[in-house]
């Protein structure tokens, strides 16, 4: 792949996400059918007297199910959206024959990057200038750090 290919419309690089081709949704899914075999459920339940926090594995089993749910195999532009599902910053994009973000003038004034704030603060919005500046195939070693969370960027 290169640098459009694995690029989101919204300036994410796709690789820098932790769904990205991730092993957790494979160990969750193993995990969960390994403990629906086993009956973990009813265990549980009647274990709980002994052991408080089993009474909380629906909840246990519930996130496991969640994560072996995020799978994400393919880039945001080859697979149709993130984890398959296209955002609205896509849609846009799409609907105006735009590559991405950076061919679009009301990047600034833009509302569709509220859902990615709390997760990648201004990230999305820095890549797209610095896409804008370099260019699609240049600027992946430019890019901010994915997450708020995170101190350095992983290359």
């Amino acid at each position: 792949m290169n640098s459009k290919s694995e690029t989101a419309y919204c300036g994410i690089y796709c690789q820098d996400c932790m769904h990205f081709k991730n092993k957790y949704s494979i160990y969750a899914q193993k995990l969960f059918d390994e403990l629906k075999e086993l009956e973990f459920d009813k265990y549980a339940e009647i274990n709980s007297g002994f052991r408080a926090n089993f009474k909380d594995y629906g909840i246990f089993s519930d996130m496991l199910k969640s994560l072996a749910e995020i799978k994400c195999n393919n880039s945001c532009r080859v697979g149709g959206g993130c984890s398959g599902n296209p955002c609205k910053i896509m849609k846009c994009c799409v609907s105006r024959g735009y590559e991405g973000c950076w061919e679009c003038i009301e990047l600034e004034e833009c509302n569709k990057f509220e859902i990615l704030e709390p997760i990648c603060g201004e990230m999305p919005k820095n890549n797209v200038r610095k896409i804008r500046e370099h260019g699609i195939q240049n600027w992946v070693g430019l890019r901010d750090k994915f997450y708020i969370w995170q101190k350095s960027l992983k290359t």
